[in-house]
């Protein structure tokens, strides 16, 4: 028996308006605010003060304009495509990369604690390139590996997220439908009856 979904209603306050906030937005606001960047435990209500705090200082939409950029930057990173031009962009937004590690860190309590609201899941994960993008536009990024080699394209994980995220999507789909063919009793080594 399922139980059906529950929708808990955004509350009023700190707590709610946290909620309205992405998880990179948090980490934003929580960098610009008060909260001391030594790596300690704080109280869920401590944080969210500073996230509302961190919020009224820079405003809501600039919060979002660097939560979109710091998020270009994790995916460029983690892929190893970061320019210098968008390294210093970075630095100068935020030049106390231990700091943003510890906001990162509250950020993700936060979002364990607090959730988000709807509105604010469908927003979640947008990313922008404050500079260049390596794909120039295109989605796609040339990988050079040697004169005479084979010249492979990346598809860009900030410009040409959607493609990857249905590419992962159907790749799922397709995984579980190998699973459950796999898992026949034919193919298990069982007997059938």
């Amino acid at each position: 028996m399922v139980k059906p979904l529950v929708r808990v209603p955004v509350q009023s306050g700190p707590a709610g308006r946290v909620q309205d906030l992405t998880g990179a937005e948090r980490a934003v606001a929580l960098y610009a605010s008060d909260m001391p960047s030594g790596r300690r435990r704080h109280s869920s209500e401590q944080v969210r003060d500073w996230i509302v705090q961190g919020v009224e200082r820079l405003g809501t939409e600039e919060v979002r304009r660097r939560a979109e950029f710091q998020r270009g930057h994790r995916l460029l990173d983690m892929s190893g495509l970061v320019t210098t031009q968008i390294q210093q962009r970075h630095e100068q937004r935020f030049p106390k990369a231990g700091r943003l590690v510890v906001a990162e860190q509250q950020s993700s309590g936060s979002v364990c604690g607090d959730g988000m609201s709807e509105e604010t899941r469908r927003r979640n994960g947008n990313a922008e390139v404050d500079g260049d993008c390596p794909c120039g536009g295109s989605r796609r990024i040339r990988g050079v590996f040697g004169e005479g080699e084979d010249q492979p394209e990346l598809m860009c994980p900030v410009h040409a997220r959607d493609a990857i995220r249905r590419h992962h999507a159907n790749y799922r789909q397709s995984a579980d439908q190998r699973d459950d063919v796999r898992h026949t009793p034919r193919h298990a080594g069982e007997l059938r009856p």
